[in-house]
């Protein structure tokens, strides 16, 4: 009894001293004109009951009442989750209508620097040059984290910037306290994190390769540059790679005075250009993508330049030259070794970003292409270090698209898989909920343009739900309720999924990510409707003149009447420790 009045008195409380909190009503979606979606299907299934997510259920419910704590999310997959169409939308559901609450952006990263796709949600710029390792290549050459991916870099003009309110109409994100995970080779350089135009150093934590930052006052817009310990040869190398653009132009210049191709002359010109700061979400700036056959043709001319430059230069043939190709190619030369030099290098994993408000804090992780094993020690050593900071109330499983997209589907080693990658989660969080999304159907491409069937996801779809019964977990079957084998055609032909039969639209992620949230929400509200009931409390009469001369009058009986009028007076106090 006490521990009811209790919750109810917290929950008076908090509606007086916390701001109002939306409520999820009647959350319609449009199913009609999409026949082939089975709506009564649309909710989470737990084959084995709920009891493995009380703690989740428990910290919406200080959230949701109290208005107090957080609410920690990650959502993780492969190309569905690096986009982050679907769970960007259900990261807007949450913290925009209900619970209607943000207490940060969780885990990012400078996508845009690894050359490859950022999330949808927040923007990203960088400057300099940089390199890549995913869990998806062969060879891994550096240790990854919880995201996947790393980019290294020893450009002493290296920053990288992040939009977290870039595609949001009104500001969502005001966030004062950051985690970048990185390292230096040698501890000789070290990241900082600038707000108006002044360095801001973090805190290095060595026990986990990672430095804390605080802002000055909240911030939605993250830039991080690079201080070598050497500023002088910073500051040289930086003068080197500046004079070198010049004197790339004026060289290209002499050259293209004679010769006799014009037009050949022309595109000289335009790939020596380079642009002077990042755009974003840049694709290919900085180094050469090995698709990107203009930088690859740069890399090329500039070895001939240098070869053109050591003739030049010959003792036998240098009085001949003009004076100013001399200057020109001593200035190429000394950079060339300049640039080769050891220099300080910067690996980041990823930075965590977090507000001091209650709220939900909802992250994606996802590489293009992943598969469980990606996510493995041998390949991310550095994952349960890094989800250590996050500690997830509630993980959603999205990975399966690709361990299945094979000839040959093996279902017990997708399972024994998963249940790998399940053990590290709960290594660091042993409360953490679970939910499973059942693949989506599926074409595999045979020829070009030639999908067939993948009949696969019936087998996956079991699989699923096997791991929720061992994990006492919720399962959203995303496969049935698209309709089952067969239905991605139905999808693509309602523009709600691409060609390849494997991707959505944004309009076919959008449709799926207000299908969970949904789910997940009603969910919750289940909860709610089992809680057991509240007793109401009878709130106390306060005292009045006549009342206290009452009393006052009581007080002075004899002794007998002193013991019934003590005995009256505690009963409240009795009754409210019941």
């Amino acid at each position: 009894m006490k521990q009811v009045i209790l919750f109810l008195a917290a929950f008076a409380t908090a509606l007086l001293a916390a701001p109002p909190v939306s409520t999820p009503a009647k959350y319609a979606i449009e199913y009609t004109k999409y026949d082939f979606i089975d709506s009564t299907l649309n909710y989470i299934q737990f084959p084995k009951g709920k009891d493995a997510f009380e703690t989740f259920f428990k910290k919406m419910d200080s959230l949701v009442f109290e208005n107090r704590g957080k609410v920690k999310i990650m959502h993780i997959g492969g190309s569905h989750l690096q986009a982050d169409v679907i769970s960007g939308r259900i990261r807007d559901r949450l913290v925009k209508e209900y619970p209607g609450s943000s207490a940060g952006r969780g885990f990012i990263f400078p996508y845009s620097a690894a050359r490859t796709n950022t999330p949808s949600s927040y923007g990203s710029q960088y400057k300099g040059i940089w390199d890549m390792s995913k869990n998806v290549l062969r060879e891994v050459k550096k240790p990854l984290g919880l995201l996947g991916i790393a980019v290294s870099t020893s450009d002493p003009r290296a920053e990288f910037t992040l939009l977290l309110d870039k595609y949001n109409s009104a500001p969502i994100y005001a966030e004062t306290k950051f985690r970048l995970f990185g390292y230096s080779d040698s501890n000789n350089v070290v990241p900082v994190l600038v707000v108006d135009s002044t360095d801001i150093y973090g805190e290095l934590d060595t026990l986990t390769q990672s430095y804390v930052f605080k802002s000055p006052r909240p911030i939605d817009t993250l830039n991080f540059a690079f201080r070598w310990a050497d500023s002088a040869m910073q500051a040289n190398v930086t003068q080197y790679v500046v004079d070198s653009l010049i004197q790339d132009s004026i060289f290209r210049a002499n050259l293209d005075t004679t010769a006799t191709d014009s037009s050949a002359a022309k595109n000289d010109k335009k790939v020596a250009q380079e642009p002077a700061e990042a755009s974003a979400d840049s694709m290919f700036q900085g180094g050469c993508d090995i698709m990107d056959t203009l930088c690859l043709e740069r890399e090329e001319s500039q070895k001939s330049m240098l070869a053109a430059c050591a003739d030049i230069l010959d003792s036998t043939k240098k009085t001949q030259a003009d004076s100013m190709q001399v200057v020109v190619c001593d200035s190429l030369i000394t950079l060339s070794k300049t640039m080769s030099a050891v220099r300080p290098r910067f690996t980041l994993t990823g930075v965590i970003s977090e507000s001091d408000y209650p709220g939900i804090i909802y992250t994606n992780v996802g590489i293009n292409g992943a598969r469980l094993p990606h996510y493995f020690e041998n390949v991310c050593p550095l994952f349960e270090k890094e989800l250590s900071f996050l500690k997830p109330d509630l993980v959603i499983f999205a990975i399966g698209i690709n361990d299945a997209n094979v000839e040959k589907f093996d279902e017990k080693a997708f399972r024994n898989n998963y249940e790998t990658l399940i053990e590290r989660i709960k290594r660091v969080n042993p409360n953490v909920a679970f939910i499973f999304e059942t693949n989506n159907d599926m074409y595999r491409k045979v020829r070009r343009r030639r999908y067939v069937q993948h009949p696969v996801g019936e087998q996956a779809r079991k699989a699923f739900f096997q791991l929720a019964e061992k994990y006492q977990a919720g399962v959203w079957d995303k496969f049935s309720l698209m309709g089952g084998l067969g239905s991605m055609a139905k999808w693509e032909k309602a523009s709600l999924a691409k060609k390849d039969k494997v991707h959505f639209t944004m309009a076919g992620y959008h449709l799926l990510g207000d299908m969970f949230y949904k789910a997940l929400i009603d969910a919750y509200q289940q909860h709610i409707a089992e809680l057991p009931a509240l007793e109401p409390i009878v709130p106390e009469v306060p005292a009045t003149d006549s009342t206290q001369a009452q009393a006052d009058t009581t007080k002075a009986t004899p002794d007998t009447t002193n013991v019934q009028a003590d005995t009256t007076t505690a009963a409240p106090a009795d009754s409210t420790q019941k």
